[in-house]
């Protein structure tokens, strides 16, 4: 994997692996399938737009991924550890599939990828430690409060926010009403 990726997108891969692994020691998933699917998150990101786009031909996936290296690296990573790689582990698939997006009625393990993509240590942001001390003691309010950001900043920038980002957020936002009104 590592002569695939630069030097500093295979750094944050070792870093989402290592946050992974530790989110999944304090929610409760799988430590194993945390780690791997952090480690490989990415494995499709540094592709160059023609070769991102070969491979979504190769794997059939959705003509409106061409062109978008941002939305298509995580659908493109997935289909190529099946595919090449002959992972069949679906929840691990899933949560490279929607590293990116999130979506609804995602599984623990893709909402602690998703979370943990944007908390690693080696990212730099001015809202790190807050995000970090978040993910740890309630996942779910993590990934709401990232998605709440991310569709910000989107619109902000007059970017096309995907249908699974604002689904995914309107699930978690449901599932946080649900916790608090269950105390």
């Amino acid at each position: 994997m590592h002569e695939h990726l630069k030097e500093s997108r295979y750094r944050h891969s070792l870093g989402v692996e290592e946050m992974a692994v530790r989110l999944a020691g304090l929610h409760g998933a799988d430590a194993e399938k945390a780690a791997f699917a952090g480690r490989y998150h990415d494995i499709a990101k540094n592709m160059d737009i023609p070769e991102m786009d070969a491979q979504i031909r190769k794997y059939g996936l959705p003509e409106h991924l061409l062109g978008n290296n941002a939305l298509a690296h995580s659908k493109v990573g997935a289909a190529i550890l099946e595919h090449e790689f002959g992972v069949k582990d679906a929840d691990i698939l899933n949560a490279v599939r929607y590293h990116t997006t999130a979506r609804k009625g995602m599984s623990l393990l893709e909402e602690l990828i998703f979370v943990a993509d944007v908390v690693e240590d080696n990212r730099t942001y001015s809202d790190l430690d807050y995000y970090q001390q978040l993910a740890y003691s309630d996942l779910d309010r993590a990934c709401y409060e990232i998605l709440e950001y991310t569709i910000g900043d989107l619109k902000g920038k007059n970017r096309e926010i995907d249908t699974d980002t604002l689904e995914a957020r309107d699930w978690v936002l449901q599932r946080i009403k649900e916790k608090n009104n269950g105390k």
